[in-house]
């Protein structure tokens, strides 16, 4: 049995029409994984492709070919399942926008996976070499992971990530934002072994390890073991937290004895209305900034990452949001328009409102705006996107920023800011299609 596996990316990200360098590329594990979950009785040739890196080989002959997508990528998937189709391949699709929007995607390909491919994809290997292939394949939410695979790391072409040891300590998250795909994925909350992990960064090669967990301590206790063990590992590690670390000194200290080099933060929004009106009350705003500055007091680097276009917002937030950032000093600012992915408490109030403006996935990629915000116009909220980059990476707002940081932090914070300036300044010169409403 021949199978491609195929990470679909979107066309900013996707090799040959986006523009990401290496310096934005982290090497995605859902495919590597699935090549390891293949099982002995299983015989099979596997090949896997991320279109981050490589193109997809369109005369590649394939028994069975699965792709997975976020949103953004659900129209490229389905490009390819065409083709593949046509060329006598079977085809399935799992991934985050399978798995919540199933119908849509079981119209383009022979299969659907839902949820955590560990238990559904060795089976439906099993019933695609017997000839009995099913239209759906779902690990029921409900139902705990009873283990999270390791990835088969020799499918990671590793020298063109900027981060190619990428780990996961969990699955899902314990909190319920309702802009997030991920508590949506899954109902559970799953801890992998910490054995298992420690394993698993023991044999990666170099210092740097980069977390992939929306959170890496959704649960304290798990935090505690993981990280406890990390410390006699001598690796420099970077991934996301909540703001609410700071709450918790005693964790935050082991965080940082374990080898935390930069906290990856969703702070989203200034206006504490704007966190409680998406379920995340447990951010507080006004703690912000106090938590930025005991992060740098321990050595530790900031991604700071804010979504414009939650319903308090007005045309003053991205000057408002810059001010913050420039007196906080955050290293590394992000800035997206707030999406509502489909399958998202998000997506569905807003279009219970009338206030979706376009179905086309392939806008879904947090840079365009895909709804009608409540207090500017869709136009005001794309400009005022493009406004808080330019500003917040205006060289003399990048000079301010990094002015406090140590001289050994500064080559690589100013680097990052410099391709993220870059980067940014690319994605704003690509032609943006018309949505209803929102003139191109």
């Amino acid at each position: 049995m021949r199978i491609l596996l195929i990470h679909t990316q979107h066309e900013i990200q996707r090799l040959g029409t986006g523009v990401y360098g290496k310096y934005l590329r982290y090497a995605p594990i859902t495919m590597p994984t699935l090549a390891a979950l293949v099982p002995p009785d299983v015989a099979a040739e596997v090949r896997v492709i991320d279109e981050m890196v490589e193109p997809v080989d369109l005369d590649a002959r394939a028994d069975l070919v699965g792709l997975t997508a976020i949103t953004s990528a659900a129209p490229r998937a389905y490009e390819l399942a065409r083709h593949f189709r046509a060329r006598g391949a079977t085809v399935v699709m799992g991934g985050v926008h399978a798995t919540l929007m199933p119908d849509e995607a079981a119209r383009h390909v022979d299969a659907v996976v839902q949820g955590y491919g560990e238990e559904t994809w060795p089976r439906l290997l099993r019933d695609f070499r017997d000839g009995r292939l099913q239209p759906r394949y779902l690990h029921e939410r409900s139902r705990p992971l009873e283990a999270v695979a390791t990835p088969d790391r020799r499918h990671v072409l590793a020298s063109r990530y900027v981060a190619s040891n990428t780990v996961e300590m969990s699955r899902g998250c314990n909190r319920r934002c309702a802009y997030c795909v991920t508590h949506r994925l899954n109902e559970g909350y799953v801890r992998r072994d910490p054995a298992a992990v420690l394993a698993e960064i023991a044999r990666l090669p170099g210092r740097l390890v980069t977390f992939l967990d929306p959170n890496v301590f959704g649960d304290h206790a798990h935090a505690r073991e993981l990280f406890t063990g990390l410390r006699k590992l001598g690796k420099r590690w970077v991934g996301c937290v909540t703001a609410d670390v700071a709450r918790h000194p005693e964790l935050l200290d082991l965080l940082v004895e374990s080898g935390a080099r930069g906290f990856l933060v969703g702070f989203e929004s200034l206006a504490q209305e704007n966190l409680d009106g998406a379920n995340k009350a447990f951010a507080r705003a006004d703690e912000y900034l106090a938590a930025i500055e005991l992060f740098h007091r321990k050595g530790v680097m900031v991604q700071g990452s804010f979504m414009f276009g939650f319903d308090a917002d007005d045309a003053g937030v991205f000057d408002r949001t810059v001010d913050f950032i420039l007196r906080a000093r955050i290293e590394l600012p992000q800035f997206t328009v707030y999406t509502p992915f489909p399958g998202t408490q998000a997506f569905d109030e807003l279009d219970a409102a009338g206030r979706i403006l376009t179905r086309d996935w392939a806008r879904y990629d947090g840079h365009q705006v895909v709804f009608r915000p409540a207090r500017m116009t869709p136009a005001e909220l794309a400009d005022g996107v493009r406004h808080a980059w330019r500003r917040a990476y205006a060289l003399p707002a990048i000079a301010r920023r990094l002015s406090s940081r140590p001289w050994r932090y500064k080559p690589v914070a100013l680097l990052s800011n410099l391709n993220f300036r870059r980067f940014m300044r690319k994605v704003h010169a690509l032609p943006a299609a018309a949505t209803p409403g929102f003139p191109a």
